[in-house]
């Protein structure tokens, strides 16, 4: 069982933990604009092809596009592309956010996600309560910025180097199975988040019981 007196670290996934995806959404809406790929093109823990390329920044931006745009009909605009694209970010929920800026209170709070720069520009700048992502964690590690992704191993130890902690003092969160499995086999305890809200009430009770223990 995790107690929270051991752990000087929290390492969160964005996407399924802190704010919603809908993953379909963007699927249908591709679909709509006359993508050629079929079957499961976007994947919903690792991506593959161009998707992976962009996630990992090995094509910029507007080379994304372009590539998306040459699947589909020849009517469609970069916006149709970008809105499609977009639209798989949901909403933030303020509990999930509350329940971080506890743990912020008594512990260092880290994101680490497999993203993009688009998604980054569409969800960073809209956090409940405090703004944006970067006043609600201590520090960012986005895969396109670090030309690495989950599940990876090398992404995991660059973020305990980059930081400066511990696996065995850190928590991670993680919708991902295999993320969660390499972060435990580097001796980092991990949730496995199924469902969003999944963790703030497990996370809440930690945190009562942090505080009733040191009093």
């Amino acid at each position: 069982m995790t107690n929270l007196k051991n752990k000087k670290n929290i390492i969160f996934d964005l996407g399924n933990v802190v704010v919603d995806i809908h993953l379909n959404t963007t699927i249908e809406r591709f679909k709509e604009l006359g993508f050629k790929q079929h079957g499961n093109f976007l994947g919903k823990y690792k991506q593959d092809g161009i998707f992976h390329d962009y996630e990992v920044g090995k094509i910029t931006t507007m080379d994304f596009v372009k590539g998306i745009k040459e699947q589909m009909n020849a009517s469609v605009s970069d916006n149709d592309v970008i809105e499609a694209w977009n639209a798989i970010i949901g909403d933030y929920k303020e509990e999930r956010i509350n329940t971080i800026l506890k743990l912020r209170e008594t512990h260092h709070v880290y994101l680490l996600s497999n993203t993009n720069e688009f998604h980054i520009k569409a969800c960073a700048d809209r956090v409940p309560i405090v703004g944006s992502l970067d006043k609600l964690f201590d520090k960012l590690y986005y895969s396109y910025e670090m030309n690495m992704s989950k599940p990876n191993r090398d992404i995991f130890e660059a973020v305990l180097s980059g930081a400066n902690i511990k696996a065995e003092e850190t928590l991670f969160l993680d919708d991902g199975p295999a993320n969660v499995e390499m972060a435990r086999s580097l001796g980092i305890e991990s949730w496995l988040v199924e469902y969003p809200n999944q963790w703030v009430s497990r996370m809440d009770k930690l945190i009562l019981e942090q505080l009733s223990v040191s009093q």
